[in-house]
């Protein structure tokens, strides 16, 4: 393949000649350059070469492994769009399943193309400010000591990332990691021990993150881990994977040796969930400290659905409770009237017959 060397570029893998050459032609003329694959091979080989302005994957389960690569192991940045067939009922179900930022029915044209890169170039331009805010961080900061962004600085790019979860309705997770306590005999000796450990656990933690997944340091003692596209079961791996990796370390110097173990906090929204990024990060310390409550040395995940619950359920089951109380009291009040109704036809046919049949003593009008 011959590979171009600028972003103006758009990768396009489908398994399916005929439809390829028809998405090509369709870059194309909306005045793109283009890279094709037909095999996953090929695709991830030019993944390694070419900045790409967007990648453009055929729903299958091909296009699906492919997605899922270029999120779990290549730094693109660019969007990914998933390209479904026009009589698929859950289109946004396929993009997420495919890790897609987002989908165009088949067949492609010039105009959809356009409108989603137009988005895309907004996307791209905002999952890139982490590293332009972590090149220009002070060098007396936390963040430039672990490598890890600073939660002051990149807070408002979160709660922006947070609002477009819910608003397109894909996953996102967070882990609030911090180190379990260290005998008081090494505090004693060394106060800041527990800082300085934190400082140095960066090459740890990133080992167990892909490329999109951003570390942050949120205080001296606990990292934030912020997971895009990451629901509260994947997470909860990351979580056991960062656990793990930890608990290999040991801190030594000329005084002290210490065995190293942290808790992992887990909390995440998923699609109908209206959390806030404030909520989210309360939800997450709650789990935190209930993985501290247990002894340490492990993960523990805040359900979103639970918090629902507390948030907006008793208002509606009060509103259900109340609802079904007045209904109850139409029900008495129709059959307090039917049962009037009825003894006075049964009276009335009594008098016409000249007999009355006698009252079921099981009958409630009796």
């Amino acid at each position: 393949m011959n590979l171009p060397d600028h972003e103006h570029t758009i990768l396009i893998f489908d398994s399916n000649e005929e439809h390829l050459k028809e998405s090509l032609a369709v870059v194309e003329a909306a005045g793109y350059d283009a890279v094709v694959a037909g095999e996953t091979g090929e695709a991830t080989a030019a993944l390694e070469q070419v900045d790409y302005a967007a990648v453009l994957l055929s729903a299958s389960d091909s296009g699906r492994e492919l997605g899922q690569f270029i999120r779990e192991f290549t730094p693109l940045k660019a969007p990914v769009i998933a390209l479904v067939p026009a009589d698929i009922e859950d289109p946004d179900k396929v993009a997420r399943g495919m890790c897609a930022d987002g989908f165009i029915r088949a067949p492609l044209d010039e105009r959809g193309l356009e409108v989603f890169l137009s988005v895309g170039r907004q996307l791209l331009e905002e999952r890139r400010r982490p590293q332009a805010i972590a090149q220009v961080a002070q060098p007396d900061l936390p963040g430039h000591r672990t490598g890890f962004h600073l939660f002051e600085d990149i807070k408002d790019l979160l709660v922006v990332e947070v609002r477009r979860a819910k608003r397109y309705g894909y996953p996102l997770s967070i882990l609030l990691v911090r180190l379990d306590p260290i005998p008081a005999v090494h505090q004693l000796a060394k106060p800041d021990l527990p800082r300085e450990i934190t400082q140095g656990l960066g090459s740890a933690i990133s080992r167990s993150l892909r490329v999109i997944d951003l570390p942050i340091q949120y205080a001296d003692d606990a990292i934030l881990v912020f997971l895009p596209h990451t629901d509260l079961a994947g997470a909860e791996e990351v979580g056991r994977r960062v656990k793990r990796r930890i608990r290999r370390i040991t801190y030594r110097d000329e005084e002290l040796t210490c065995q190293i173990t942290a808790s992992v906090g887990v909390a995440g929204i998923e699609a109908g969930d209206n959390l806030t990024f404030s909520k989210l990060i309360k939800n997450a310390t709650s789990a935190l400290r209930a993985a501290q409550l247990k002894g340490g040395d492990r993960v523990m995940k805040r359900m979103p659905s639970v918090e629902r619950s507390l948030d907006s359920s008793s208002k509606k089951d009060a509103a259900s409770a109340d609802a079904a109380s007045a209904d109850a009291a139409s029900a008495d009040a129709a059959s307090a009237n039917a049962a009037s109704a009825d003894a006075a036809s049964a009276d009335a046919a009594s008098a016409d017959a000249g007999a009355a049949d006698p009252a079921d003593p099981a009958d409630p009008a009796s």
